[in-house]
C-alpha cells in the first residue's frame, strides 16, 4: 500500500498474539502498516491471551510504535461468559472511533482451538457483519475434517466474511505470476504443453520444526505445505491467464478451475522422508511424520496434458529456497531455456539463455536475464502486510476459498490413504541434504545409527 493511503476503521482482535506466528510475522507486519499508512485514531489492535501479559513484553523493539494502537485482554477461550467481556471491550473501543469500525477476528491458534473460538464468537453474537474472520492453515487434516470445519464456520460466518490465509499467495512474486502471464504476449502464447516440457515447484527450508512438536506430529509437510502453499502455486502457474484488462478479482475462480483438473500422477511415486533426529526431537521413536514430500501431478486441461508438475518441499535441507522452474522443450541437450519464478531469496524472474562469449573462438556460455524486485523497486512488503491490508479492504483475491481448500484435499486424499497403510517407504535423510540426495536415497524407516 502506498504511504499516505487511509485504511477502513478497524478493530483487529488477535487470538494467539503471544504465539510464534504473531511474533515472527504478524506484529512486524502491523508495525510496517502503521509506519506506511494513515491509520490515525480509527485503528486498534486488541490482543487476546489466556494469561495476564504485559503489552511491552509482547511487542518487540521494532514494534514499539504499535503500543499507541494496542492493548491486551485476558480471556478463558473456552468460557462463554468471557466472550461477553470481549464484546463489551469491543463496544467501548468503538466509542472512541470517528466512524463505526469493522471488527476482524484473527485466529492465530491451532485448528482445534479455532473451532471452539468460532462457535463461541457466533453464540455470543460477535459474528454479525461487518465482522470478519481470518484463519491460519491448516484448514483441516484431511478431506472429511476440512468439510466439517467449513460446515461449522458456515453456521456463524458467511463465505464473504471468511478469509483463509495462505501467505504464499500474498508474496509479490506470486501475485506477479498472474500479471506476468496475462500481460506479456511472449510467454502467454507459449504457456502450454506445446512448448513446456515439465514444471518443478520447490519450497525448501534449512530449519527444523522449531519446537512445534505437537503441531508437526499432527500435520507433517504434506498437510502443512503441499495442501496449501504448493498447490496454490501450481494453480497460479497452470490457470488460464487473465484477460488483457487485468483484474485480481478473477484469481480465485481461475485458481479453482486449475485445481479441479489436477490429480496425482502415480501414488507409488509420491516420496516422503523424515530428517534424522526428528523422532528424538518430538519424543516419538516410531513417528512416521513426513518432513519431506515430493510428488507429481497431472492436469486434464488440454493445454497441460502430458506436462508433469512436480511439487517438492522439505525441512532441514541444504538451503532455504522457494521457486517455480519452467522447463521448455528442447531439440538438443545444449539448449537451456529455463524460466525461474523465484519467491525466495531474491524475489523475481530469471531466464537462462545461451550466448556467445566475446572473442575469436566460438565458445558458448549460459547466462541469466534477471529481474529482482528489491533492485528495481527497493523494499518489498512482506506477505503478511498484504494479507492484513487486503482483509481490511475486503479484497479476497489473495485468500483461499472454501472450494479451493476442499479441491486441494481431494487431490491429496489418495496419498494420505496410501501412506496410512504403511510407512515402509519413509526415507530417513541427513540434515543438510539436497533435494536430489533425498530423492535418490533408499527408504529406511529406522534411523541410521550414529558414529558415537
Amino acid at each position: 500500500m502506498e504511504p499516505g493511503q487511509k485504511l477502513p476503521s478497524t478493530i483487529l482482535v488477535i487470538f494467539g498474539i503471544t504465539g510464534d506466528l504473531s511474533r515472527r510475522y504478524l506484529l512486524p507486519a502491523l508495525a510496517e502498516i502503521c509506519a506506511n499508512t494513515e491509520i490515525g485514531k480509527d485503528f486498534r489492535v486488541l490482543g487476546v491471551s489466556r494469561r495476564q501479559v504485559d503489552l511491552n513484553n509482547v511487542l518487540g523493539a521494532k514494534e514499539k510504535n504499535l503500543k499507541a494502537y494496542s492493548q491486551m485482554l485476558t480471556m478463558d477461550l473456552a468460557n462463554r461468559s468471557d466472550y461477553q467481556k470481549l464484546k463489551d471491550e469491543i463496544g467501548a473501543l468503538s466509542q472512541k472511533f470517528t466512524q463505526g469500525p469493522q471488527v476482524i477476528f484473527y485466529l492465530s491458534v491451532p485448528p482445534a482451538a479455532a473451532d471452539g473460538i468460532v462457535g463461541l464468537l457466533g453464540e455470543s453474537g460477535l459474528s454479525q457483519p461487518p465482522a470478519k474472520l481470518l484463519l491460519e492453515k491448516p484448514f483441516g487434516y484431511d478431506l472429511s475434517s476440512a468439510q466439517e470445519m467449513i460446515g461449522r464456520i458456515a453456521k456463524y460466518f458467511s463465505q464473504e466474511q471468511v478469509y483463509r490465509i495462505d501467505h504464499y499467495l500474498a508474496k509479490e512474486s506470486a501475485q506477479n505470476i498472474a500479471v506476468f502471464l496475462g500481460s506479456n504476449a511472449l510467454f502467454r502464447n507459449i504457456w502450454s504443453n506445446q512448448f513446456i516440457d515439465h514444471i518443478d515447484i520447490v519450497a525448501a527450508e534449512d530449519i527444523g520444526i522449531g519446537g512445534r512438536k505437537e503441531f508437526w506430529e499432527a500435520t507433517g509437510m504434506l498437510r502443512d505445505f503441499v495442501q496449501s502453499h504448493l498447490l496454490q502455486l501450481a494453480a497460479l502457474t497452470l490457470m488460464e491467464p487473465c484477460s488483457h484488462m487485468f483484474d485480481f478479482a478473477q484469481l480465485p475462480e481461475r485458481r479453482l478451475a486449475a485445481l479441479q483438473k489436477m490429480k496425482i500422477a502415480e501414488l507409488k511415486s509420491a516420496v516422503r522422508g523424515q530428517y534424522r533426529g526428528y523422532r528424538q526431537e518430538v519424543g516419538n521413536p516410531n513417528s512416521a511424520v513426513d518432513t519431506f514430500v515430493s510428488l507429481t501431478l497431472d492436469s486434464s486441461d488440454s493445454r497441460w496434458r502430458g506436462v508433469p508438475i512436480r511439487l517438492t518441499t522439505g525441512k532441514k535441507l541444504d538451503q532455504k529456497l522457494t521457486k517455480i522452474d519452467i522447463h521448455f522443450k528442447k531439440s538438443q541437450e545444449a539448449e537451456a531455456n529455463l524460466l525461474t519464478l523465484r519467491l525466495h531469496p531474491r524475489e523475481g524472474i530469471e531466464l537462462d539463455l545461451w550466448v556467445k562469449e566475446p572473442g575469436y573462438r566460438h565458445n558458448l556460455q549460459k547466462q541469466p536475464l534477471r529481474f529482482i524486485y528489491e533492485q528495481r523497486f527497493g523494499r518489498v512488503p512482506e506477505a503478511y502486510e498484504q494479507v492484513l491490508i487486503d482483509a481490511m479492504r475486503a479484497k479476497k483475491s489473495l485468500f483461499a476459498s472454501s472450494e479451493e481448500v476442499l479441491t486441494s484435499w481431494k487431490i491429496l486424499q489418495p496419498v494420505l490413504d496410501y501412506w496410512s497403510m504403511s510407512d515402509s517407504d519413509l526415507k530417513i535423510y541427513q540434515p543438510g541434504s539436497t533435494i536430489e540426495e533425498v530423492l535418490q536415497q533408499r527408504a529406511e524407516t529406522k534411523e541410521p545409527k550414529t558414529d558415537n
